[in-house]
């Protein structure tokens, strides 16, 4: 597995700047959006309107200060993405020995037992070959497109986390892997009819969520000791007190699905994406709970649980069997649902 640390270190380089109170110049920002790490992981955000640009304006108002309080729901994601981007280069900024020692700690762990990892949770046959490349991101700790995974010095914390952690990322790459080859997927994904194409993408979201948290990072769904666990820990504990209320959520968002698939947008970013800036999705954390369902129920075997990759639509069923058999809670009308789609 390679990993490139250039860009990253570049950015610091550059923000050690405002450290000591002086104002980036034009020609330190073109050299940071010219490093062909930091345009990968820009591109990697497709999805932002004029990324590249808003970055180079985020830049160039550094290090004028900017309280954006807490993250409210009725911000568009181009609103969020742009304060947490500017969040994250401040944390930096206020932590540049905090950021260089992580860069170091990355660069000791053995990033081929991290491989062998994610394998464990993936089907026999399963292509990866990864490249990591470190970022300075505050919207997102970790994520992966085609075969790059990116990681985000600003939410990196090793004393709390070792390399098999980043399994999930690369678990998350190889389950991509067969979903680019799985018909169905990709006729679903590709469709104009919303039903299908949220079908597809709720399916494969609470499968390679699911797995990649419960099996490759359970420390995200438990409380943990570290310098910083604490607003990990209450995350933790909001999230499982209000379970049910997560689990109404996820029922909701497949009714409206089948229903009235027009009005899903809200929802599902609702439910997948950190709104709420608490740490990882509310999602995240019930997928991950489901799959642990699943893994100590005898009625479905670790096996079935895995090639669900392959087969992301038989995941509400598998997790019925196990929660009927173990005596938790079941999602409502799934499969006659699906049996009709």
């Amino acid at each position: 597995m390679e990993v490139r640390t250039e860009g990253a270190l570049l950015l610091l380089d550059k923000l050690d700047m405002i450290y000591e109170e002086r104002k980036l110049e034009e020609q330190d920002i073109d050299e940071i959006l010219k490093h062909p790490d930091i345009q990968r992981w820009l591109k990697a955000y497709e999805g932002i309107e004029d990324q590249e640009a808003k970055f180079k304006q985020i830049l160039g108002q550094l290090p004028n200060k900017r309280n954006y309080g807490s993250v409210k729901g009725e911000q568009t994601i181009q609103e969020l993405w742009e304060q947490k981007i500017d969040y994250g280069l401040r944390r930096v900024i206020e932590n540049p020995e905090k950021m260089r020692s992580s860069v170091k700690e990355i660069k000791k762990y053995d990033w081929g037992s991290t491989v062998k990892k994610a394998r464990e949770y993936l089907p026999d046959g399963t292509g990866l070959e990864p490249i990591l490349i470190v970022t300075i991101d505050g919207f997102n700790g970790g994520m992966f497109q085609y075969e790059t995974v990116y990681l985000s010095l600003v939410y990196f914390d090793y004393s709390m986390i070792s390399e098999d952690t980043f399994a999930h990322e690369l678990h998350h790459m190889g389950a991509n892997y067969w979903w680019e080859k799985y018909p169905r997927i990709q006729e679903y994904k590709n469709s104009d009819d919303k039903q299908k194409r949220y079908l597809a993408q709720l399916s494969t979201y609470l499968v390679g969520e699911g797995l990649a948290n419960a099996f490759c990072s359970p420390e995200a769904l438990a409380e943990v000791d570290g310098d910083d666990a604490e607003r990990h820990n209450e995350m933790v504990r909001y999230y499982q007190q209000n379970l049910d209320e997560i689990f109404d959520k996820l029922e909701e968002l497949i009714e409206q699905i089948f229903e009235n698939p027009d009005e899903v947008s809200e929802l599902y970013n609702d439910f997948t994406m950190d709104m709420e800036n608490r740490g990882i999705p509310q999602g995240h954390f019930l997928s991950g709970k489901m799959v642990q369902i699943m893994d100590r129920s005898s009625a479905v075997s670790r096996d079935e649980i895995i090639n669900s990759i392959k087969e992301p639509f038989d995941f509400f069923e598998l997790y019925n069997k196990a929660a009927e058999e173990v005596s938790e809670r079941k999602i409502s009308n799934i499969e006659k649902r699906l049996r009709c789609s």
